[in-house]
């Protein structure tokens, strides 16, 4: 666990979505469509960022703490398709994403199959230009 949410456990993690406790964090005041980079999300999304993150994203860190944690919420109208979550794991990132754990699930069945993994390069290679890994525009809209 990393300030409450389950890193490392793609089944746990995904409970934990599954309760949307996340939706207390600061978002996005509403849905907007996702246009940051032509790799694996697209659509219409809301980003949440856990009080960490928040902070660190509004003070400009070049490096987010640990326990730093981003959800995007994939939606289809107002209907949940499926979460992206990126978890800091590590108190440096590595110059690679390796201090990152990442999530990706396109749908929202308990226990669905899910990708990513603890500095997985399928995620970092798209993140990689974005500040210590978070491409998430802020202040959040």
């Amino acid at each position: 666990m990393i300030d409450g949410v389950p890193a490392g456990d793609p089944a746990a993690l995904n409970a934990w979505l599954q309760k949307k406790e996340y939706q207390a964090w600061a978002k996005d005041s509403a849905p907007r469509p996702f246009t940051t980079n032509a790799g694996g999300h697209s659509g219409t999304v809301r980003v949440y960022l856990n009080p960490k993150l928040d902070a660190s994203m509004k003070a400009g860190d070049a490096e987010h703490p640990k326990g730093s944690v981003a959800v995007k919420e994939f939606l289809d109208g107002d209907t949940l398709k499926g979460w992206a979550a990126s978890i800091k794991t590590e108190d440096q990132s590595g110059g690679s994403g390796a201090g990152w754990y990442w999530y990706e699930v396109l749908e929202t069945t308990p226990g669905a199959s899910s990708l990513g993994g603890q500095g997985s390069t399928t995620c970092t290679s798209c993140h990689a230009d974005g500040k210590d890994f978070v491409r998430t525009p802020y202040p959040l809209k």
